[in-house]
């Protein structure tokens, strides 16, 4: 038998409040929480915003892993919508520790003041948990940490969809937790990659990842019943390239320089 096991928990598409009076402009993509879990212990891998969802998610969690200590909360990136949930599941999981490599433990902390402000935005009237958000604990340089004796590692990437950004790769699973370097079946997030160099270094990203050779790869946000494969990491490097080709198309077509 394996001594770790993976389970994913899909967090449903929600109406947010974006100004848009386009229908298909006014939700926000499902978001997955991957929980990775060996005989006694476990770790949770991004956790949703609102408070019912991450309710929901705890449920799950003790549903899932009864009689296992969920040791850590590992958050993949400086996203709010990866880690805004942490106070509700520590909550539920107190003795549990929120963890992120240093670079996005670094940019949580530097953003976490405007955190909820920008997030409330989006998710108004107490749908976010104020009391008790604090930045993640920093990992060693080296991203390792283990449970029940099973090695992870937080890698860092230069650049996603956001600069601080990093994925988990589990080598007894042959498993990578990608958060939003990897996307399933939803809208890709491109507003903060908004230079050839910086969707270049989202490309290299991708290609760190396949290196690994990965058997199992869950993406930060898609459709509940996709499956997580390998297949999930070509089909973003396709988004991307794709999105270049429609840049240089209406660049060509408006006499414009590509960004």
């Amino acid at each position: 038998m394996a001594r770790l096991q993976v389970d994913t928990y899909v967090s449903p598409a929600i109406l947010v409040t974006t100004g848009s009076q386009d229908p298909t402009k006014q939700w926000w993509s499902p978001i997955t929480s991957t929980l990775i879990h060996g005989p006694t212990s476990a770790v949770l891998v991004d956790t949703p915003i609102p408070i019912n969802q991450t309710e929901n998610l705890a449920n799950w969690i003790k549903k899932t892993i009864p009689g296992k200590e969920l040791k850590y909360i590992y958050t993949t990136h400086a996203h709010g919508d990866h880690y805004l949930g942490n106070p509700v599941l520590l909550g539920h999981f107190s003795n549990a520790k929120s963890i992120a490599t240093s670079l996005v433990a670094n940019e949580i902390k530097k953003t976490l003041a405007i955190a909820v402000p920008r997030w409330e935005v989006w998710f108004p009237n107490g749908q976010i948990l104020k009391e008790g958000l604090v930045a993640p604990e920093a990992l060693p340089a080296n991203g390792a940490f283990s449970i029940d004796g099973c090695g992870f590692l937080g890698i860092d990437v230069v650049h996603s969809d956001t600069i601080a950004s990093s994925f988990l790769h589990v080598p007894d699973l042959d498993l990578v937790v990608a958060g939003d370097i990897v996307y399933g079946d939803c809208f890709q997030f491109l507003a903060e990659a908004t230079t050839a160099e910086k969707r270049r270094n989202w490309l290299d990203a991708l290609d760190q990842i396949a290196a690994l050779k990965p058997s199992i790869v869950v993406p930060g946000h898609k459709r509940a019943s996709q499956a997580d494969g390998p297949y999930l990491v070509d089909a973003t490097r396709e988004y991307i390239l794709a999105f270049e080709e429609e840049l240089s198309r209406l660049g060509m077509r408006r006499g414009l320089k590509r960004p």
